[in-house]
């Protein structure tokens, strides 16, 4: 018996209720992230607690799960949504009584997963040769420095906005709760986050 709901309303809850829990650790991710401009020894002792917890495997599989769960809740989500419509194009008229954001919701959430890849490749060191083990502060002023792998993180903290933006609100209206005070301060928040993950790249780039 299949006990997961499998309707639209079903998988909505599901991308809600994991795009919360991720909203959360992205938020906490960019505050880890500012630590960047304190003392180097900050910041590469914060990295080395996180890859020395006992949990931290068990922290990446439960972030897997999660990405999991909401990419496959929102390939749900459109696919119902497609045939609801009876097709996935609505005409000019109907895409512009939507915001960017919520028609973007799809190639950003695909994009956000590919440059995830990127950056989880760029910090361990892959994609930059002066990679040092253990020295998170200069892996990321050293990686930063090309223009090439700034612009990247700059259009990922973008992204992560603009994804956040939307995905924060719908999450609300999915819950039934319609607080536009709540609203507009979580958009405050996932503007936040944006420009807080650009810092790190900003400050690296200009030296």
């Amino acid at each position: 018996m299949n006990i997961v709901p499998s309707t639209a309303l079903g998988a909505k809850q599901r991308m809600a209720a994991s795009g919360l829990i991720l909203g959360g650790w992205v938020a906490l991710h960019m505050a880890g992230n500012l630590l960047f401009f304190g003392p180097p020894a900050l910041i590469n002792a914060y990295g080395g607690a996180l890859q020395g917890s006992p949990l931290v495997w068990g922290m990446r599989a439960g972030l897997l799960v999660l990405i999991t769960v909401h990419v496959d809740a929102a390939v749900r989500v459109i696919r119902q949504t497609r045939r609801a419509r009876g097709g996935g194009y609505r005409g000019p008229r109907a895409l512009g009584q939507t915001s960017l954001a919520a028609r973007s919701m799809a190639w950003t959430g695909a994009l956000l997963v590919g440059l995830l890849v990127y950056h989880l490749l760029h910090i361990f060191g892959p994609l930059h040769p002066d990679y040092l083990s253990g020295d998170v502060h200069h892996n990321l002023s050293a990686g930063l420095a090309s223009p090439i792998h700034a612009l990247a993180y700059g259009v990922m903290a973008g992204l992560t906005g603009l994804h956040l933006r939307h995905g924060a609100v719908s999450m609300l209206r999915t819950l039934g709760l319609v607080w536009p005070r709540v609203e507009r301060g979580l958009v405050v928040a996932a503007v936040t986050v944006a420009v807080g993950f650009c810092l790190p790249a900003l400050a690296s780039l200009v030296g």
